[in-house]
This record gives C-alpha cells, sequence and structure tokens, in this order.
C-alpha cells in the first residue's frame, strides 16, 4: 500500500488539467481505482536536448507513418460505421463491402499493434499507453458523430444523432474487444503469461465508462453531455444542470451568511474561506450533506433522486478525468533532421505556430507498430574496470581475521564510491556492478577516456594508502550494440529498469578477463578453497607457471610488465591486460567526436605514442594511445585492439606536434614503425 501510494503521488504530481472534477491526489485515485492503481503507468522523465534543462513528464509515442495509417483507418472504419447505421435508419441500400473493407483494414493495423504491445510488454504496461493514446482518437471521432450524423441528414440528425452516437461506439466496442481477446488468448502461450494478465486494464475501464471513448472535455457546467444524458443515461440533463446551477448560486449565499456552514466545510473539508462550490462540489458526499442543511429547499434545488444520479455521476467524471489527464501526458514524437523532437503546445505563438522542441539522443520512444514497442537495441560507449585477481586476494583477506576483513572492505566501498561520484560528475551512467568492478555507458567517448585514466589515478592513490587489493586494476573501453532487457521489480509500481546485455557486455568482459594463465589461477583458489595447503598448490603448479599454458615457451613479456600499468598482445595473440585498452570502434568514434585540436608524437618507455590533451575541468589531462595489434578473445571474432595510458609524466618530454594527419593516420602509422622495428 505505501509503495502504491508513492508511485500515485508521482502520477497525481504529473497529471495535466485542467481537472473540474478530480483530486489531484494519491488518496483520490486510490479509492477511484484499488484493484489497478499498482498498474497505472507512471510517466516518464523526458529529457531536452539539453539534460541539464527540467525533463518532460509524460509517455514518449514515435509518430510514424505506420501509426498515422492506423488514426486514418480508424476514422474510415467509424465513418463507414455511421454511414451504415443512417441507412438503416432511413431504409436505405448500402454497400456492404465498403463497411468490410474498412473495418478489415483497421482490423489488421490494429490486430499488428495489440500484438506488438502485448508481447513486448514484460510489464511495463505497454497495452494500457498504446490505449491511452489511441482512445483520444477514438473520443475525438465519437464526439463529432451527431454533426456528421446531421450533416448526412439534417431530419436524422435532429432525432437521432446522439443515440446513433452511442450505437455507433457500441458496435465498435464489440468488435475491439473480441479482436482483444482472440488476441490475448492467442498470445497467453507465447508470453507464458495468464490471459487475464495480458488483457489491457485500462481498456477494461474505458468499457465500463462511457465517457472516456466518447468525450475529449467536459466543463464545470457539463455542457459538452447533452447527449450523455438524454442518449445513454435517459435523464434530463438540462434540469439536472438548471438545478446545480441554483444549488451552487444558495451555496454561494449561504457561505456568506452562514457561519456555522464556513466551519464545518473548512474543519472537515479543508474548504478555502472562499467556499468555491466547483472545489467543494466534487467532493463525494458534500451535495448530500447540503440535502440535509437547514434552509435547503429540494423542491427547487436537487431533489434525493437527482442527488443520487450526481453522486454517481460524479465518480464517473472523476474516472474520465483521471484517464484524459493521463491520455494528456502521451508526448508524441517525430523525427526532425536526425533528432526527436515535439511541438510544445504551451509554446505556441499566434505568430509563429507551435515551437519544436528537442529531446535527448537518449530518449527511447515507444513505436507502437514496431514488433519491439521500444527497441532494445542501442549503441553506447561502454566502459568496465576489474580488480585483479579479487578472489584470491579475499581468500587470504579472510584467514587474516575479521577485524583487517572488515578494514580492506571499509576501503573497497571508498575506492568504488570515488569511482562513482567521479562518473556522476562526468554523466557516465552505472549500468550495474560486477562485485569487484563496475559497467558504465555514456554517449560520448572522451568523458569515458577521462573517467578511466582518473580511474587508474584512484587506484594508484589508495594503493600508497594501503589497498589490499593490490594485484592490479584493467580498464576496457568499446563502443558497440547493447541490448537491453526489461527488469520488472519485486513491487507493483516501481519505475521500469533495464540490465544490459548482448555483445558490447561480452566485448567489454573479454578485454577484461586478464592473462592466458588466468584458468590455472581460478583452479589454484579453487583448491585451496577445498581445503589444500596453498603451498603444495603453488609448488604442484610451479612447472606451469614458467611455461606457456600450452607447455610452449614463455609467453610473458618482462619488459612490458616492468610498468605500473601496462596491455600488450603474446606471442600466442592472447591480450594481457593490466592498464586500459580501447577496440577500434571506440577509437574510431574518438577520432570523430575529435574533443583535442593538436596530436603529438610521444616516446615513452620504448613505445610510441599518439598523444592529446582533453579539458579535465580543474586542468589539462594528456592522453596517450597506441595500437597493439589484433586480439584474439574468446569467443569473438579477432579485434584490433589500442593501449590508453596516462601521460601525467610527459611534462618534462618532448612532445613533438603532428601536422596534416587525423588520429587513425597517425595511430596506424605508428603501428606500421614499430612492427617494422620488431620485425628488423
Amino acid at each position: 500500500m505505501a509503495e502504491s501510494l508513492h508511485s500515485l503521488a508521482f502520477l497525481a504530481r504529473a497529471l495535466k488539467g485542467p481537472l473540474n472534477f478530480l483530486e489531484p491526489e494519491p488518496e483520490e485515485i486510490y479509492r477511484l481505482l484499488p484493484e489497478v492503481s499498482a498498474h497505472l503507468p507512471i510517466p516518464q522523465r523526458i529529457y531536452l536536448a539539453d539534460e541539464s534543462a527540467t525533463p518532460v513528464l509524460g509517455y514518449p509515442v514515435l509518430v510514424t507513418p505506420e501509426l498515422e495509417e492506423l488514426k486514418e483507418a480508424l476514422a474510415g472504419y467509424v465513418l463507414a460505421e455511421e454511414e451504415v447505421q443512417c441507412r438503416i435508419h432511413l431504409r436505405q441500400s448500402y454497400d456492404t463491402s465498403i463497411h468490410a473493407d474498412a473495418w478489415e483494414r483497421y482490423r489488421a493495423l490494429l490486430e499488428r499493434a495489440t500484438e506488438n504491445v502485448t508481447v513486448s510488454s514484460y510489464g511495463r504496461q505497454f497495452p494500457d499507453i498504446f490505449w491511452l493514446h489511441h482512445s483520444l482518437d477514438v473520443a475525438r471521432l465519437l464526439k463529432e458523430t451527431p454533426r456528421r450524423v446531421s450533416r448526412f441528414d439534417s431530419n436524422l440528425g435532429r432525432e437521432k444523432g446522439g443515440p446513433l452516437k452511442y450505437e455507433v461506439f457500441f458496435r465498435y466496442l464489440d468488435r475491439v474487444l473480441a479482436l482483444t481477446y482472440d488476441q490475448v488468448d492467442h498470445l497467453a502461450t507465447d508470453t507464458e503469461e495468464h490471459e487475464q494478465e495480458l488483457f489491457p486494464t485500462l481498456l477494461t475501464r474505458m468499457r465500463d465508462n462511457v465517457l472516456i471513448l466518447t468525450e475529449d472535455h467536459v466543463s464545470p457546467d457539463l455542457a459538452e453531455l447533452s447527449t450523455y444524458f438524454q442518449d445513454h443515461l435517459h435523464i434530463d440533463g438540462r434540469d439536472l444542470r438548471y438545478r446545480m446551477a441554483k444549488l451552487a448560486e444558495w451555496h454561494a449565499d449561504r457561505w456568506k451568511r452562514d457561519p456555522t456552514l464556513r466551519s464545518v466545510s473548512q474543519t472537515l473539508l479543508g474548504a478555502e474561506s472562499s467556499g468555491d462550490p466547483r472545489e467543494l462540489f466534487r467532493r463525494r458526499g458534500y451535495v448530500r450533506f447540503l440535502s440535509g442543511w437547514d434552509g435547503y429547499d429540494a423542491r427547487r434545488l436537487l431533489p434525493p433522486e437527482q442527488i443520487l444520479v450526481w453522486e454517481k455521476l460524479l465518480l464517473k467524471l472523476k474516472e474520465y478525468e483521471l484517464y484524459h489527464g493521463l491520455r494528456r501526458l502521451i508526448v508524441p514524437l517525430f523525427e526532425h533532421g536526425g533528432t526527436l523532437c515535439f511541438r510544445e503546445r504551451s509554446l505556441n505563438r499566434t505568430w509563429v505556430g507551435p515551437s519544436v522542441v528537442e529531446v535527448s539522443a537518449a530518449t527511447r520512444p515507444m513505436d507502437f507498430m514496431a514488433p519491439w514497442v521500444v527497441d532494445p537495441l542501442v549503441s553506447r560507449f561502454g566502459l568496465i574496470y576489474d580488480i585483479t585477481d579479487f578472489s584470491q586476494t579475499v581468500t587470504h583477506l579472510r584467514r587474516a581475521g575479521s577485524e583487517i576483513q572488515d578494514r580492506s572492505f571499509r576501503q573497497m566501498f571508498r575506492f568504488q564510491r570515488r569511482i562513482n561520484r567521479l562518473a556522476g560528475t562526468y554523466r557516465l551512467k552505472l549500468e550495474k556492478y560486477l562485485g569487484d568492478g563496475a559497467f558504465f555507458s555514456s554517449r560520448e567517448s572522451w568523458r569515458m577516456i577521462i573517467v578511466a585514466l582518473n580511474v587508474q589515478r584512484f587506484y594508484r592513490e589508495a594503493l600508497r594508502d594501503g589497498f589490499p587489493f593490490d594485484r592490479g586494476l584493467r580498464i576496457a573501453l568499446n563502443y558497440g550494440q547493447y541490448r537491453l532487457l526489461p527488469i520488472q521489480g519485486a513491487n507493483p509500481g516501481e519505475p521500469e529498469r533495464y540490465e544490459f546485455f548482448g555483445h558490447g557486455v561480452v566485448e567489454l568482459t573479454r578485454l577484461t578477463t586478464g592473462k592466458s594463465m588466468r584458468e590455472i589461477e581460478e583452479i589454484k583458489i579453487l583448491l585451496v578453497n577445498f581445503g589444500y595447503p596453498e603451498r603444495t598448490v603453488h609448488k604442484f603448479f610451479a612447472p606451469l607457471a614458467a611455461k606457456g599454458a600450452s607447455g610452449e615457451m614463455d609467453l610473458v613479456d618482462k619488459q612490458e610488465e616492468d610498468r605500473r600499468f601496462y596491455a600488450y598482445i603474446n606471442r600466442n595473440g592472447k591480450l594481457v591486460n593490466e592498464g586500459i585498452v580501447a577496440t577500434d570502434e571506440y577509437v574510431r568514434a574518438l577520432h570523430d567526436e575529435r574533443p583535442f585540436r593538436t596530436l603529438y608524437q610521444v616516446e615513452d618507455q620504448g613505445h610510441s605514442y599518439v598523444g592529446f590533451t582533453l579539458d579535465a575541468g580543474e586542468g589539462r589531462l594528456y592522453v596517450g594511445l597506441r595500437k597493439l595489434g589484433i586480439a584474439s578473445l574468446k569467443g569473438l571474432e579477432p579485434l584490433p585492439v589500442y593501449e590508453v595510458v596516462d601521460g601525467t609524466s610527459w611534462s618534462g618530454q618532448s612532445m613533438r606536434e603532428v601536422d596534416g594527419t587525423d588520429l587513425l593516420t597517425a595511430l596506424e602509422r605508428n603501428y606500421a614503425r614499430s612492427f617494422t622495428q620488431a620485425s628488423g
């Protein structure tokens, strides 16, 4: 209940008005829909292109030609249904094929959208959001049915315009419900869910409240509901509205002259001193309360039977405004010049028209006509850091006593906390913890490289402070495609969450796997954990430690490993990463972004680097890149990789400026030169 009210409080704040009958409070929403309050779709934060700006709250929906075709097909079917009903009442013949073709066109598109939102939902309420969007098109069409009937035949419109509106509505609803039930029955097996879990909850509510699918606005004086009163409720709406107006006049006069009424209303209802009837009459039971007040005249004001009508109608109006407020949260997005935009109606000017607002490139709108609805494939820059031999160090700490173990893990906590703060500063998103490391994503390459080098610096500082996890730190950078797996929270109403998986994560993991002897190290740790003496285990594997895992000659490059952080490709083509490496795609993206002005040629520790500087906020950050070659990574195609180094120590060295070339060309020249020298 507490979690549900928390999410409903967020929803209540996001609702768009005007709200003439609904009180935008979580308790009010919960009273209206207690059984589905946890399943109402929670609005998302839609960030603008400048992500520092206040985000828009709503449901981002991509307006595609297919979605527009669905809207046109809906209009075609409703108009065909109206014409059929008109001709039936006028006893005229009609072409059944036109009506059948219109329904078939709409049915095929609606069936496609229904299947997409049902199969792809995974607890994200896609079907409900679809019907929030589509129901507004339905309501706008059916609202105008009496006028179109009058244009078809003025006498028929005058006599039957209202009833025909509801005949068309119920015929439409019957067909749509039958189609949806069939789809749910068909898809229940594929999705491994019960039919009742798949059927859109909001569509059920829309079925039970006629106003939602037939009206797009209701004024405080109920002027739009004349056909609803007369042709659906079969009551005298004009008399009800007249008596409500008289009741408002009587209440205003009584409020001024009767301090007891003011006191009771203010104490029990929290009413303001103005006594605005529009504010008070929407409180359930207030009109019934007034009917027992001294001076209330039931003959002139509302009699008991009309009070009962008003109380029931008020519930329907509150529910209608709740759903219509949700419908107003739909943010239609369209592609414009390669970016996603929407038209901000609140910025309209009569002389310029609606303003186009660009949203963040991270926005992932819902495309109801696409199989996945929200495309799970995204392209991101990824960063993974991993502490070398973490498990082995933990095993040693376990034997050292609880005090040392607690101090070590506190240091680990502080280390990761520093990294998280740094990542937040450069707007990297933490996607998941990996035990001894973490995975971050970003949409800009230069942010990743600054964070990677600073993480390495943090690690060096932690070692000076006695950090026990001192076997090394591996970092990998890439630019690749990731798939987003939607995760449904344990508590209903929790915001949606996604986990990254796919090729991009596998690639980063392989780049931080470590040395070719890692499998043997894991076996050694396993044996020690089983109770074998550690000295005996190391003695047993000593012959393999002096050779390669396959019995070949030593694959360790002593010169490379003399550096504090290093990366190289051994003679077997395996990547040895105890520093920072980046993929070819990442380096190409860095080249395209070009966050630097000048390239330098730098010789450092026997290697030739292409250097450049980046603005890291508090100063310039010196970065070096060199191509290592083609690495063979488990389960992946051969991959070009690059080493990234911190150029802090370059300030006292000669940095020769490279003119007339770009980053990729400079790296390839360096690599060709180093390869020639090694061969010679």
